[in-house]
């Protein structure tokens, strides 16, 4: 119960919020010159009104509606059942805290129901999901994608790993994907997006997409009227500048299917032409590499062995290797990359692979 606020009072306003869920042009009247006859009604209806508006956005959706329907008319039948005793046998605090705890349990169901969903894979796995607006998703190995559309929007969160999105398309509501402090806005397209390491990379495949920070405000992309000053980012990696709606200067970058947007901490965001097939190859269980420095080429191997690869040193991480391999064979790497690269290898009592760089007068230190 709430301190300093009539129990009698607290009923008072459940029946109330009972009554507008049903017929708020019925009882506007009614409702307005009970809220003036005292104080102490308004901040009772603040109170029951208050676990009634955790709902926020979600309210419209019509499952929400339906709980919220269960929820008020339980409060309704708890407050008519209290109404038909005489008052010397009424229990107000007891029925006021009823009441509001029912308010307070459906808001609580409908949070439960509307959270983000969160999709997680493991070592070696690929999963596949069809969102409810028939939006897909292809999660890689070790990856989590968190899930929460609203009415008017569809708003993803790549966590980790990486992930291509399938989108349906929908003007209304823009379909967006967070990661590593930047967002890819898309209303009806396909891309990938993979986090490595502390770099982003944002794969176009068919449509369009515009990747912007992580606060700016979401535009959806529309290719007959692009932001008014905005334009396609160049290869050379400088991003393009646009005014958003509040007049701030905002960094966004347009690509083109074939495009792939970089962004790394130490560099400037470089955007390039891109072979799609190598890019998706892991959807099929192959992973390519092409001239890729072998430090970023472990992280992603990493992905689908159980054992655990590392490198030994600066020098080795700086070699660069082309090549098509099978996910989660990670012998089959290390005796190929040991065979071509100026490396040597070791295996850890805890199973962790060491890759390390072979001097011309023998194997590294603490090699095999």
């Amino acid at each position: 119960m709430t301190p300093g606020i009539d129990p009698e009072r607290l009923e008072q306003a459940a029946a109330w919020r009972a009554r507008l869920a049903d017929s708020a042009e019925s009882h506007s009247v009614g409702f307005t010159a009970w809220l003036a006859e005292d104080p102490g009604n308004r901040a009772a209806w603040r109170r029951v009104q208050g676990a009634w508006e955790i709902l926020g956005q979600q309210a419209t959706a019509p499952g929400v509606i339906r709980l919220r329907r269960a929820a008020l008319a339980h409060a309704h039948n708890v407050v008519r059942s209290n109404s038909l005793w005489p008052v010397r046998f009424r229990r107000p605090a007891w029925i006021a805290a009823a009441a509001s705890l029912v308010l307070a349990a459906g808001a609580y169901l409908f949070w439960q129901q509307y959270r983000p969903e969160v999709l997680r894979t493991g070592f070696g796995e690929r999963r596949i999901v069809t969102l409810a607006d028939g939006s897909q998703i292809t999660l890689d190995a070790r990856s989590e994608v968190t899930v929460r559309y609203s009415p008017d929007a569809r708003a993803l969160t790549l966590v980790q790993g990486q992930a291509q999105f399938d989108v349906a398309h929908d003007v209304a509501r823009p379909f967006t994907v967070t990661a590593q402090g930047h967002k890819v806005v898309a209303t009806g397209t396909a891309f990938d997006v993979d986090l490595l390491g502390r770099s982003l990379l944002v794969t176009l495949i068919t449509g369009h997409v515009v990747v912007l920070p992580q606060s700016a405000p979401t535009t959806a992309w529309v290719p007959d009227a692009p932001s008014q000053g905005a334009r396609s980012a160049t290869p050379a990696g400088a991003a393009s500048r646009a005014l958003s709606a509040a007049g701030e200067a905002t960094d966004r970058i347009y690509l083109d299917p074939g495009e792939q947007l970089l962004m790394a901490p130490s560099a400037a965001p470089r955007v390039s032409r891109i072979d799609i097939a190598r890019v998706t190859a892991w959807e099929s269980g192959e992973v390519v590499f092409d001239d890729e420095p072998l430090a970023s080429v472990i992280q992603r191997m990493n992905r689908y062995g159980t054992r655990r690869m590392i490198l030994g040193d600066a020098r080795a991480a700086r070699l660069r290797i082309s090549g098509v391999f099978h996910e989660g064979d990670t012998d089959g790497f290390v005796s190929t990359i040991t065979a071509y690269l100026p490396l040597v290898s070791r295996e850890r009592p805890d199973g962790q692979v060491v890759l390390a760089y072979r001097s011309a007068g023998g194997p590294a230190a603490g090699g095999s």
